[in-house]
């Protein structure tokens, strides 16, 4: 946007960026619960499922989620599930912990075995748009977080992507995997009173404290996006 603009307007920043800190994400009901959800769920699930429409603010809640864990305790890994095939799970995991993984995937897959009881702190895997992950990827996460006999959770996946995330783990492949999910959360559209108040606060943020739009605006807005903040 031309700076002049932002200047009529009385705006640092944009304000409607798509590059939202997670210092400042507005905390619409639906974000507030996938982000408490998550954090209950890390210290002890093997598996957490975060699903919603696209722009619904799935990626805000992980960068959230992220940023508010326990350095001394979590190792964050962030993979996107784009295309990801099974190798390529297990390199990016050992690569995330500074470990330096083999070409092929038998011994990366080793390696991860080898690697994780040794871990001073638990790795915390997100997959973004893991309704992308190719079979033999997405069949593997059962293993991966359920290898050896102790009861403690020594990985915890967190699987995040579209509705068809969902619609696909109810196929009977996946139906091993699908049971070990016991904690799992669709993020949904805003309510037009969220709406409202979304576009005041980012307005605010931006660094105009006063009201732009008007309240049938704001309606209008809301109708268009469909409640959808992206």
């Amino acid at each position: 946007m031309d700076s002049s603009v932002l200047d009529h307007f009385g705006f640092s920043r944009l304000p409607f960026s798509k590059n939202i800190s997670p210092k400042e994400p507005f905390p619409t009901s639906s974000y507030s619960e996938a982000l408490a959800r998550l954090q209950y769920g890390i210290g002890s699930e093997d598996f957490l499922l975060l699903t919603g429409p696209v722009g619904v603010g799935k990626s805000v809640a992980l960068l959230a989620l992220i940023h508010s864990l326990d350095p001394n305790a979590y190792s964050p890994i962030y993979i996107r599930g784009n295309d990801l095939g099974e190798g390529e799970l297990y390199k990016s995991i050992l690569a995330s912990l500074d470990r330096d993984p083999p070409r092929y995937t038998q011994p990366a897959r080793s390696m991860f075995f080898s690697v994780l009881p040794e871990l001073g702190r638990k790795p915390i895997a997100v997959i973004d748009d893991a309704q992308e992950m190719k079979d033999a990827a997405l069949l593997s996460l059962k293993s991966l977080a359920n290898f050896d006999s102790d009861s403690r959770s020594r990985i915890t996946f967190i699987l995040s992507g579209q509705p068809e995330l969902r619609a696909r783990l109810k196929l009977a492949q996946y139906h091993a995997l699908k049971q070990r999910i016991r904690l799992f959360y669709h993020m949904k559209p805003m309510s037009l009173e969220e709406t409202c108040r979304y576009i005041d606060h980012q307005t605010k943020a931006a660094g105009n404290p006063n009201p732009l739009f008007s309240d049938t605006a704001k309606a209008d807005i809301h109708r268009h996006a469909d409640g959808i903040p992206r």
